[in-house]
């Protein structure tokens, strides 16, 4: 009998380590979760219309074409086909890298964020509207921004292994320039100061 009561308490002390492991185990899993998620909300990638911008970079087929058994790219013939093939996907891609995301539309009366590209004599247009990029090889009716880019330039920015830096590293050396036409309240309400200030490290010289 005494055995048997000292069997039922073992086993009960047993269960309730064993309940207490678990017990831990669950909140640990739940503290490990819940950082993933919060991680996760920070670091998602720009809305647009509740839905995740995904533009494929559009020089991944021609890099892939001009791949040989060894793996290796041949990047001259890469930047020479996209030259050829150059389309708004490439301004598209590249209007993300600058920070196109940030734009919104004024709420003091300025209308939507409008950018114009000159690239080299082509000049390329994008209206951003309800946060849709909307973009065709012609200007546009009252700029906000002209970026001033060659088009090698570009296609460079999209073989880089990190574009954002690529693009960052294009303004501070020249080989890009920001060129602002709108007033100082319109690009301010559009969020371009803060666009700018991205780029180039420094606020713009407005009056």
């Amino acid at each position: 009998m005494v055995n048997e009561k000292v069997l039922i308490r073992t086993k009960f002390r047993r269960l309730k380590k064993v309940s207490k492991f678990m017990v831990i185990l669950t909140l640990i899993l739940a503290i490990i979760l819940v950082t993933f998620f919060i991680g996760f909300l920070l670091n998602k990638p720009p809305v647009i219309n509740q839905n995740k911008i995904v533009i494929e970079n559009p020089l991944k087929e021609i890099v892939f074409a001009n791949k040989n058994e060894q793996g290796l790219v041949d990047k001259q013939q890469v930047i020479n086909q996209a030259l050829q093939e150059f389309d708004k996907d490439y301004i598209n891609y590249i209007l993300l890298a600058l920070g196109v995301t940030k734009l919104k539309r004024s709420l003091i009366g300025y209308g939507n964020p409008k950018v114009e590209f000159k690239i080299d004599e082509e000049l390329w247009s994008s209206e951003i509207i309800d946060q849709s990029l909307n973009t065709q090889k012609s200007t546009i009716d009252d700029p906000d921004v002209r970026f001033h880019m060659p088009k090698t330039e570009i296609i460079e920015s999209l073989l880089s292994s990190d574009i954002n830096q690529f693009v960052i590293n294009s303004v501070s050396s020249g080989n890009t320039q920001i060129e602002l036409i709108a007033s100082k309240p319109e690009l301010l309400s559009k969020g371009y100061l803060g666009m700018y200030k991205d780029l180039t490290g420094s606020d713009p010289n407005l009056e």
